[in-house]
């Protein structure tokens, strides 16, 4: 089958497999420096496979274009644009891989919104890509238990794995798993980051706080340093003090907490306006 594939590292197994098992002609991709899942292993493996690579939004003339050259899927993963909805007389069949048990869970970053819940479980669900945000019919779904020791890398992986199981079931028959999909009654209300304030590093936190706030947003917390401000990549947990804020070594720096310190691998931010930003996405 031909697909256009449209999505980042976050789901990079399913992509490896698809591209394995069917004729992905085209990669669509976008990823921001606060995403801790990027598109660099994506597009590697596409570039090395032949599959031509873009980092637009794809429109609907492209949808069209595809179609007539005998595309008969589009398949979106933690791609985070908005997909043109085209007619299905037009031969548009869509899917989108969502980490939450829709209807419930619906946002830009579920894994994330569901660890500040506190939840005890997540999950995959593959539906029909419609004009609204994670509200199309659903085609399949599976649970994922969340660990204590499991942060949103963690949930992120094992959604991925999840995902790859259950395309297996809808390539093995999707035109009945089409036919059966059932349509999201519940009107629950859209995710989003109730403390995205707390994603940020401060030299008056605990090494337990610190680790917690690292759990739950990854790569979205903020750290300021010498005036700059930095999306956190890596962090180390150490119980030493030191005896100033930050030291520098080169590629990471050393960060002093209340009760010890972290070191940490960063990457500047584009905007230092996004250490008071109020939302997420940033802005």
């Amino acid at each position: 089958m031909k697909i256009v594939f449209l999505g980042t590292d976050a789901f990079l197994t399913t992509f490896i497999s698809v591209a394995k098992s069917h004729e992905i002609v085209a990669l669509y991709s976008c990823s921001g420096s606060e995403d801790f899942f990027r598109d660099s292993e994506v597009i590697h493996y596409a570039v090395k496979s032949g599959i031509p690579v873009h980092y637009h939004t794809i429109t609907p003339e492209e949808e069209k274009e595809y179609i007539r050259d005998g595309v008969r899927l589009f398949l979106s993963a933690d791609y985070g644009r908005k997909i043109p909805i085209l007619s299905k007389a037009e031969g548009f069949f869509g899917i989108n891989i969502h980490a939450s048990l829709l209807p419930l869970g619906r946002s830009y970053c579920p894994i994330e919104c569901a660890l500040e819940r506190g939840m005890d479980h997540t999950g995959i669900t593959i539906h029909k890509l419609s004009e609204h945000l994670d509200r199309g019919d659903i085609l399949l779904q599976k649970e994922i238990p969340i660990l204590p020791e499991e942060d949103s890398v963690d949930l992120y992986l094992k959604c991925d794995c999840t995902a790859m199981e259950l395309l297996t079931g809808f390539f093995d028959d999707m035109e009945k798993c089409w036919a059966s999909a059932r349509p999201q009654t519940s009107q629950y209300p859209y995710w989003r980051i109730q403390h995205i304030e707390e994603a940020r590093y401060t030299h008056e936190l605990t090494l337990q706080e610190a680790k917690a706030r690292y759990r739950i947003y990854n790569r979205m917390v903020r750290v300021r340093i010498k005036g700059r401000v930095y999306f956190v990549k890596s962090v180390y947990f150490s119980k030493e003090k030191l005896t100033v804020p930050e030291i520098d070594l080169g590629d990471i720096w050393l960060y002093a907490l209340s009760d010890g310190h972290v070191r940490l691998g960063v990457v500047q931010a584009a905007d230092h306006r996004v250490w008071d930003a109020k939302e997420y996405p940033f802005r």
